[in-house]
């Protein structure tokens, strides 16, 4: 089972029932599009991007929506500004129950990450990693006792990337879920951060599964990560191309 879509071209893009879809994207290479994103989005998306006190974090909101609406509309086949995104109780972007498609976004700085799956939740989640934070008030709110355990025998430099490793992991598992960021500390407890690397790559074999918190690494010095509520599926990996809106299937490239 699949899902397809065509834009333009002849040539086809489907979804398959084991994979999660993960799309890249440099917003600030996308400004030329901002007039074309601006116009299909939302009504309230158009107002929560004039809600910005700043014009650079008001066209980063823009973009980012835009190339959203852009990969639903290539996956359900229905123009972009008629797609209807309904939010949950704690503000998660889902699609109507009939969909099949399920989706999460997560942009930091001046890159967005896009994840896809049929009806399996899932979240991603990317930050900067910003090693001018004060982490250890951080780490102490965020980690639990195992956590904060083995967080306190590593080097301060890999205190930094594990801190960053363990937030983007936590994040995206309660974006899959849908809840608010952190009600409790140990609502997911994760293993050594060693363990939480994965080698990124296209080629794997079908039957070779990742687990999850999936961590890769999408950007030069930033973390990400991603989550699925369901079986272990097999990562197709894009990136976002500035002239997609016209060449959706012909300017993708998979890594």
């Amino acid at each position: 089972m699949s899902l397809s879509f065509k834009m333009e071209s002849n040539h086809c893009f489907s979804l398959k029932f084991h994979e999660v879809h993960i799309w890249s994207a440099c917003l600030s290479a996308n400004e030329a599009s901002l007039p074309y994103f601006a116009s299909i989005l939302s009504r309230d998306e158009q107002e929560r991007a004039n809600d910005f006190k700043f014009s650079r974090d008001q066209k980063r909101y823009t973009i980012s929506r835009g190339i959203l609406r852009s990969l639903l509309a290539g996956y359900l086949g229905e123009l972009p500004h008629k797609i209807e995104i309904l939010y949950g109780l704690w503000g998660k972007p889902c699609l109507p129950e009939e969909k099949v498609l399920s989706f999460n976004l997560s942009h930091s700085g001046d890159y967005a990450l896009y994840a896809f799956t049929q009806r399996y939740e899932v979240g991603i989640d990317v930050e900067y990693i910003d090693e001018s934070l004060e982490l250890e008030e951080m780490a102490r709110n965020v980690f639990s006792a195992i956590e904060w355990s083995d967080w306190e025998g590593l080097n301060e430099q890999e205190k930094i990337h594990s801190f960053f490793k363990q937030w983007v992991s936590k994040e995206a598992y309660l974006k899959a879920s849908g809840k608010g960021w952190l009600e409790s500390k140990h609502v997911l407890t994760l293993t050594k951060t060693n363990d939480l690397k994965q080698e990124l790559r296209s080629n794997l074999p079908e039957e070779v599964k990742i687990i999850y918190p999936y961590y890769f690494e999408s950007f030069p010095g930033y973390a990400s990560a991603l989550f699925v509520e369901g079986p272990s599926l097999k990562p197709v990996y894009y990136i976002w191309e500035k002239d997609f809106p016209c060449k959706l299937s012909l300017s993708a490239t998979v890594y």
